[in-house]
């Protein structure tokens, strides 16, 4: 349990200290409908065409765009115009573009090409990903937590690629995820985005140097799942995304941010001193694994020092929970079903088992490695092969197999009667099955 003060934990809204909140910017809050109401881009070539607007944020607005020279459509970010006399923001604006074509993966969504509306606004032209966000997701779906755990474990994979590379985000949020409609997952709103200072001098002579440091006293990103660092201006590393990546996976846990403020100065002021008790009992309290719960905790530190160093430690941590789980889960399945006398076994389309219990090779005689690594028709008798091809291709067409009998060989040459019960998941390409012996004088 968290053994800080719980005075610390009180709302410093009403001390004095909490006017000290500087002027945060939200670059991805939705701006006033004021904003596009009479924006219309018309961009400086004309391979590409605009046909409807997706969304928006407070430094641009997304639009769907139809080559013309290849048959796809693209996504096209404009600067919201209201930028447009903004230096530091067209900076970080081209900064993006840049960022995204430096960060080939496939988790981050690649930029086609760049370039300026005639009205001098620059825009980039982008996949365009099909799907929903996180958010969304999160709050509108009915996702399973296995599904949320395989969402947050590519997020991990691709923060731990950025890392790799010297950058780090620094907007970290269930907004900014994609999930495409074929569940593939993509981190996106790079704007903010800057080298580690012991990366800069790297690999800053692609990028502009002033859009990749913090302006004056602004703190720039979304307070609900900022760490305390970065709400502070101090110097940030990639502590701070891991940071986002905890306050992604206490949001998939209890289904909202780390912090929960009336007004923005409140929050400021609790994030600033990493206060989030009722977060923190909230996650003790719930009836999710404790490896995650201590996972998430961990990224929640207040101290950076007490932390993963980086997204490839988060990541990590998660494959080592969704491997020991399915462990778990095969153990289970392994134990329950050698409990019984039946032969319970997972089959392809192809004809092959994929598992089977300990029964099998205890009747039959055959090492599990043979079982599994040899058609299973090898092992029917000669005579009941065409029949049993023919209760295949009935599971493949969905239909049911019940009481089919068929003989199976043993290693030494016996031939021994089988009784079947099967059904498919055409889907899976899986065919669940269970067998016993039916020879006279066996139950």
């Amino acid at each position: 349990m968290d053994s800080r003060d719980p005075s610390e934990d009180r709302d410093p809204s009403e001390d004095d200290d909490a006017s000290i909140c500087p002027p945060t910017v939200d670059l991805d809050a939705a701006p006033e409908d004021d904003d596009f109401q009479y924006d219309s881009p018309e961009l400086d070539n004309d391979r590409y065409a605009l046909c409807q607007e997706i969304s928006r944020g407070g430094m641009g607005v997304i639009y769907v765009a139809s080559d013309r020279q290849l048959p796809r459509e693209v996504a096209i970010k404009i600067l919201n115009k209201r930028f447009a006399d903004a230096p530091q923001v067209v900076r970080r604006f081209a900064n993006e573009a840049r960022v995204m074509a430096f960060l080939s993966h496939p988790g981050v969504p690649p930029i086609y090409e760049c370039g300026r509306c005639v009205d001098g606004r620059p825009y980039h032209v982008m996949k365009l990903i099909l799907g929903t966000t996180l958010a969304d997701t999160l709050h509108r779906g009915h996702p399973t937590s296995a599904e949320l755990l395989s969402i947050f474990s590519d997020i991990c994979q691709t923060m731990a690629f950025v890392h790799s590379r010297g950058l780090i985000h620094l907007d970290l949020k269930p907004s900014n995820i994609m999930v495409g409609a074929f569940g593939e997952v993509h981190v996106t709103d790079w704007g903010l985005a800057r080298f580690e200072d012991q990366s800069i001098d790297t690999f800053a002579r692609w990028f502009d140097r002033q859009a990749l440091r913090r302006s004056g006293s602004q703190v720039l990103g979304t307070l609900p799942y900022m760490s305390p660092e970065q709400a502070r201006g101090d110097r940030l590393d990639s502590r701070a995304d891991v940071f986002g990546l905890g306050a992604i996976l206490c949001e998939i846990l209890l289904g909202h941010a780390p912090y929960r403020g009336s007004s923005t100065q409140k929050m400021y002021a609790r994030v600033v001193r990493g206060s989030m008790s009722d977060t923190l009992i909230g996650l003790e309290q719930s009836d999710t694994d404790r490896a995650l719960v201590r996972l998430a905790k961990r990224c929640l530190a207040r101290d950076p020092n007490d932390r993963p160093e980086h997204a490839g430690e988060v990541a990590a941590e998660v494959f080592r929970y969704q491997e020991a789980a399915l462990q778990r889960a095969e153990n289970d399945l392994n134990r329950f079903c050698d409990m019984s006398f039946d032969l319970f076994c997972i089959a392809d389309f192809e004809g092959y088992f994929h598992w089977v219990n300990a029964n099998f090779p205890r009747l039959l005689g055959y090492p599990r490695n043979q079982l599994l690594n040899q058609p299973f028709i090898d092992f029917v008798h000669p005579e009941d092969r065409e029949r049993t091809a023919d209760q295949m291709q009935l599971l493949i067409q969905g239909q049911p197999v019940v009481r089919f009998r068929n003989r199976y060989r043993t290693s030494t040459g016996q031939f021994l009667p089988l009784e079947w019960n099967a059904k498919a998941v055409r889907e899976e390409n899986r065919i669940f099955a269970v067998a016993r012996d039916v020879s006279p004088g066996t139950r």
